[in-house]
């Protein structure tokens, strides 16, 4: 059991090391200056204030808005509840277009077995954000600021941490198995940033906001 919590522990922690990096060299333009960021408009004032987590450093605001300007109704949008529904749909295309990777790679019969018990995994793991998904969007379209004293934000994060838990999972398995990660590594990823988008902008929406990145 001890050696298990390591394991988990370990990989956790190289997960976070890997996104790191990415997100590092993914916000940087030339000379290794920090990328500008106009104000004004919904998507880059809500990506300018969500939280920042030590675990998902990866989500940066030039991710954020590109990521959340990639969906057409994202010029429509009128409120920061709009971005969260955006950002929750962006998460249910993607987990959607991994799992279609992953069945594929299941049907063709050319798989290890520790191979073939990740991807089952994978799959139970993307199947549970496909089920999540839409409990906690009937949640926030019910969401009217400013919270009355009957709403729990609890319910909120509960509801976002499931799909988080969900799709950090899967990208676990897949960045300690070189077979998977060379099928599907980059669906994975998405999944995962997604699922860290849909807690960004929802914190946003509840009235979390952080100006330290």
């Amino acid at each position: 059991m001890a050696a298990a919590a390591t394991t988990t522990s370990v990989l956790l922690l190289c997960v976070a090391a890997f996104l790191a990096v990415a997100a590092h060299a993914a916000d940087i333009k030339d000379h290794g200056k920090p990328a500008p960021y106009k104000t004004g408009d919904l998507v880059t004032n809500s990506c300018a204030n969500f939280r920042a987590y030590d675990w998902s450093p990866h989500l940066t605001r030039k991710l954020c808005e590109s990521t959340l300007r990639s969906h057409k109704q994202s010029t429509a949008a009128k409120s920061k509840r709009d971005l969260a529904l955006i950002a929750m749909d962006l998460l249910q295309s993607a987990a959607a277009k991994a799992d279609g990777v992953l069945r594929n790679h299941s049907d063709s019969g050319h798989r290890s077995k520790s191979t073939a018990l990740a991807l089952q995994y994978c799959r139970l793991d993307y199947a549970a954000v496909a089920r999540t998904i839409p409990m906690c969007r009937a949640m926030v379209q019910e969401y009217k600021p400013p919270n009355s004293s009957s709403d729990n934000n609890g319910d909120y994060y509960d509801c976002i941490a499931r799909l988080g838990n969900a799709a950090a999972n899967c990208w676990g398995y897949v960045l300690v198995d070189d077979e998977l990660a060379k099928v599907v590594s980059k669906e994975v990823a998405e999944v995962f940033q997604r699922a860290t988008l849909v807690r960004a902008m929802t914190e946003v929406m509840l009235g979390f906001n952080d100006d330290s990145h």
